[in-house]
């Protein structure tokens, strides 16, 4: 029996393995490390992995910096377009539209969004979570020169260690659709949590803006 599917009938919960521990900064193998880890159902499933890391910066530092339509192209990777479609970005919910320019021989992909905060500024350690989910809108008609990806889930929880330090944990499954070989596709995405708290992590340390729900 596949050792992750005999953890989950023993326990009968998600069990997470360990698939990196690496340093968030890419420069020495000291001070705080990003912690990968994954979790699937079944050998058929897509992979869940989620990542892991204590940022030197206020937890409402980071919840702009997540939203930020200006500062996104940044320092998400090969992000070229990204558009408001409805809401206020600095409100509760809002739907964007993203395009990624990808390299050659993997065919662009596209995105349209929405997204959700959920805020707790009343506990004794305040904490948020923005949830974003792939969904469909009129504006946004699928195109033959891009394939629209498949988000099925983003998470990224954030929670308060101290008013400069903010433990940010990030969840991804998402199927990028087209003719991407599966290995190739999980591969992107195991990377993908180490890759974005790296970037995140340098983005934060570059400004002050902060997130009206923060303030």
């Amino acid at each position: 029996m596949n050792v992750l599917l005999h953890h989950e009938m023993k326990n009968n919960k998600m069990n997470w393995i360990k698939t990196n521990d690496q340093p968030l900064s890419k420069e020495g193998s000291s001070g705080e490390r990003v912690i990968v880890e994954m979790y699937s159902s079944n050998k058929n499933d897509t992979p869940t992995y989620r990542g892991t890391v204590k940022l030197n910066s206020g937890i409402g530092r980071i919840a702009f910096t997540l939203i930020d339509i200006d500062s996104k192209k940044k320092w998400v990777n090969r992000l070229t377009n990204h558009n408001l479609i409805e809401g206020d970005i600095f409100g509760v919910e809002y739907s964007t539209y993203e395009y990624y320019n990808l390299a050659w021989p993997v065919s662009d992909r596209e995105y349209v969004l929405k997204a959700k905060w959920t805020i707790d500024n009343n506990a004794e350690t305040p904490s948020a979570k923005l949830e974003i989910s792939s969904t469909t809108h009129k504006k946004y008609p699928l195109r033959n020169d891009r394939v629209r990806g498949d988000l099925e889930s983003l998470i990224f929880h954030l929670k308060e260690v101290s008013p400069e330090t903010t433990e940010v944990t990030v969840e991804i499954k998402a199927d990028p659709k087209g003719k991407l070989p599966k290995f190739l596709a999980n591969q992107i995405q195991k990377n993908w949590p180490l890759t974005t708290l790296r970037a995140l992590s340098k983005e934060v340390s570059q400004g002050e803006e902060l997130h009206k729900f923060f303030l």
